[in-house]
């Protein structure tokens, strides 16, 4: 008689990626929110607020995205980062190049010196909070 749940690699990985794909899409619901506010500070010296937004929600998604990926996951080291910082570039990336097309073709705003700023700073800061997070679980 087959057994209902196989326990072999392919069912972590699986596991992994369901885990992974479930935080980033609150990721993605976060970033649509960070990057819409953060076109009102998009020029002139408010321009210098966009890093500070990006860092916090950059740090958050990363806290978040290593929050219990090794017991979650079952994998440790490096394979593991790699999954949890792919989890949170991609969909800030995929909603950056989105919204920035929308926002390019219904008003007329290119991408600006702190949108980059912006993505900058929320992708370095999640890649250094993911890792360091899944490695205080380990």
């Amino acid at each position: 008689m087959a057994t209902a749940h196989s326990h072999g690699s392919l069912e972590v990985l699986r596991r992994s990626f369901l885990f992974v794909g479930r935080k980033s899409l609150w990721i993605a619901a976060g970033w649509v929110i960070i990057y819409l506010i953060a076109r009102i500070f998009a020029t002139g010296p408010l321009m210098l607020i966009e890093p500070v937004l990006g860092a916090i929600f950059g740090g958050a998604a990363g806290w978040e995205m290593g929050e219990n990926a090794v017991q979650e996951c079952g994998y440790t080291g490096l394979f593991l980062w790699v999954i949890l910082v792919a989890g949170c570039w991609a969909p800030i990336f995929l909603i950056t190049w989105i919204e920035q097309a929308l926002v390019q073709k219904f008003f007329g705003w290119p991408l600006t010196f702190g949108d980059w700023m912006l993505l900058t700073t929320a992708t370095l800061l999640s890649l250094v909070a993911a890792v360091w997070r899944a490695l205080a679980d380990d």
